[in-house]
Formats: C-alpha cells, sequence, structure tokens
C-alpha cells in the first residue's frame, strides 16, 4: 500500500486553494492572506495526517512546497536566492508542516494511551518489558513488528513516543502535552 496518490491528491488540492487566493487577494495585508492560508489550505495537507503522514523525503518535500509557496505569497517575495523562503517561515513563525504533523501523530498516541479516544489501548499498544537507553519513560511502548507500509507510520510514532522524557508522556491534558511535545521537538 503506497500513499502516493494521497500525497498527489493532496499537494493538488491545496495549490488550487493557494492559487484561488494568489487571484483573489493579491492586494490585502499579510494578516488576511495568513488567516486564510490557515482556514483554507492548511487543513488540506493536514487533514487525517495522523495516518498518511509520508516517510520518505520526496513526499514530505512535497507537501512542505506548498508553505513555502503560501509564505511567498504572503510576504510578497519571489526572489530566488538560497535562504529566502527559509527566512520567511521564520519571519512568519511557521512551524514546518512536517512537524506539526509529527505532534499530532504523537498527541493521538498520547490520547490512545489515555483512552481519550475510543481505540483500545490493549490492544495496539504494547508496554515495553525492559528499560534500556531507547526507553525514556515509563509509558514505552513495545514496537510491533510490522513489514508493511501500513505500518511505518504507528512504528514510528511509537519510536519517537519512547524518546520523550517521563514529564512530557505523563502530562495532565491533551492540550498540556501537545505544547510540550511542540517545544521539546
Amino acid at each position: 500500500m503506497e500513499w502516493d496518490t494521497q500525497i498527489s491528491h493532496v499537494t493538488s488540492k491545496a495549490s488550487r486553494v493557494l492559487g484561488l487566493m494568489r487571484r483573489n487577494l493579491y492586494n490585502c495585508s499579510e494578516k488576511i492572506k495568513e488567516t486564510a492560508y490557515t482556514a483554507l489550505v492548511r487543513p488540506h495537507v493536514e487533514y487525517a495526517s495522523v495516518v498518511w503522514d509520508p516517510y520518505t523525503k520526496t513526499h514530505t518535500n512535497k507537501l512542505e512546497k506548498i508553505q513555502r509557496n503560501a509564505a511567498r505569497f504572503l510576504k510578497n517575495n519571489h526572489e530566488r536566492t538560497p535562504g529566502t523562503v527559509t527566512k520567511l517561515l521564520s519571519d512568519l513563525d511557521w512551524q514546518s508542516l512536517q512537524h506539526r504533523r509529527q505532534v499530532a501523530r504523537l498527541a493521538l498516541l498520547y490520547k490512545i494511551n489515555n483512552n481519550l479516544v475510543d481505540i483500545p489501548s490493549d490492544r495496539y499498544l504494547t508496554p515495553a518489558t525492559r528499560q534500556g537507553l531507547r526507553h525514556r519513560n515509563n509509558y514505552s511502548f513495545q514496537i510491533p513488528f510490522g513489514r508493511l507500509n501500513i505500518h511505518k507510520n504507528f512504528n514510528r510514532t511509537i519510536k519517537e513516543w519512547n524518546t520523550l522524557p517521563e514529564s512530557i508522556t505523563s502530562s495532565p491534558s491533551t492540550e498540556t502535552f501537545k505544547t510540550h511535545c511542540t517545544n521539546y521537538i
């Protein structure tokens, strides 16, 4: 099972909406353009991303290109010199879409572990039997065996979870977890 079709569909739709914004909001303020981007474009590239979050560099770059194009449009800066878009993203204080998806995946695992969603934790999460260098917290889980691409996101999320400090994994609420996780990663 590959995610090429999903990634292509998501990037195509987000690009079309961004093009619509370029045509209709060209003379608007940065604040209006940013609000339009976060309300109209970003949901397309983040909807259900905990399931299809790409693990290949090609797919990740395809998605990040949407945000980079949005930053150019927002700041009305279309220079092609190296580092221009990186500086624009820094000025806008936008996290990469990859980082946002990673926090979303970890937040879902937090919700599963704390029975905040209707996914049985005992069916999918097995506590780690021994603590080692890879586990920094008492809430570590064993990584299930799986060769299919469909397992890669779940296994990657558990690996990332196991490296989080216990102060983050034992957060009292989902919002606290997301805040600590965003600042830690």
